[in-house]
This record gives structure tokens, sequence and C-alpha cells, in this order.
């Protein structure tokens, strides 16, 4: 067999350029200083690489318990609030009675607001825990009290209205 000095030549070539790709750094000419720094710039992306998929993993866990919790919840309120309006109850229990009282005080005191037959009364309003609107203060007229009655009546959420008006002096 007969192989040309080209060909020796080119295949020695072919195979340092191989193994040159393929050896350390070292001997692609890098000093040790460079190999020592690519190595460990390596082993921080593997670890950060492993840190972030397990933080990421922690994160989903939490995600799905969070998601479970507040599906339960939503299930019990539902439950809840069929069950209330099966028997006609009510849904105040805790801290949600605040919120649906402030609720309540505020959307009666929006109604007296620009409520023309309410014009020149002082009426304060007060809701209890268990939707119950006290009227304190002054109003010009019978008439106007019967109308402040009315309206606090009406307002959604209340179940009683207290009436602790009083007529204004002069009228």
């Amino acid at each position: 067999m007969v192989i040309s000095r080209t060909t020796v030549l080119a295949g020695t070539f072919l195979i340092c350029g191989a193994w040159a790709a393929g050896t350390p750094s070292r001997a692609r000419g890098e000093s040790p200083a460079e190999q020592k720094a690519d190595e460990q710039k390596d082993r921080v992306d593997d670890h950060a690489k492993k840190e972030k998929e397990r933080i990421n993993d922690r994160a989903d866990a939490e995600k799905n318990r969070v998601d479970v919790r507040a599906d339960e919840k939503k299930a019990a309120i539902d439950r809840r609030a069929d069950g209330n309006a099966r028997t006609g109850g009510s849904k105040k229990d805790g801290v949600g009675d605040e919120v649906t009282d402030t609720w309540i005080t505020t959307k009666v005191k929006a109604s007296f607001f620009d409520d023309k037959v309410l014009k020149g009364s002082e009426i304060h309003v007060d809701t209890d825990h268990k939707g119950v609107v006290v009227l304190s203060g002054y109003v010009p007229s019978d008439s106007a009290r019967a109308h402040a009655i009315a309206v606090a009546r009406d307002t959604k959420g209340v179940h009683e209205v207290q009436d602790k008006l009083r007529l204004k002096a002069g009228n």
C-alpha cells in the first residue's frame, strides 16, 4: 500500500487538530491560572444551575400548596354561603364582620350625602357586628327622620335600624 506524503501530512494535521480541540486548555496555550479560572467558572456555573433548579422546584411546590389552600378556603366559603342562602342566615363571622359593617356604614352615609330630603341634617351612622345600624344626631323634621330610617333600612346588609335621631331646635 502506497501512501503519499501529502496524505500523511494531511492526516497528521487532522489528528493534531482533533487532539488539540479535545486536550486540556493548557495544551491549547492557556496558562495554569486561566485553566484554573475556567474550571472554577464551570463549577460555579454548575452549582448556580443546580441551585436555580432547586429554588424553582421549591417555589413550584410552595405555589401548589398555596393554590390548594386557597381552593380549600374558597370551597369552604362557597359551602357556607350556600348553607346560609338555604337557611336565610348571615355569612358574617369574625374579622369579615368589621369590613362588612364598615361597608354598610359607608353605604348609608353615602346615601344620605346627596339626599335633598335630608339636607340640613346632622346624622351619625354606626353599625354593630350584626348589621344593626344606629342613627343618631339631628334632623330638621319628622318626615326627614322617617326618610333617613327608610334609606338606611333599604341598604344591603342592614338587618335593623335603631332610631336615636332628634329634631333640631327651632323647627
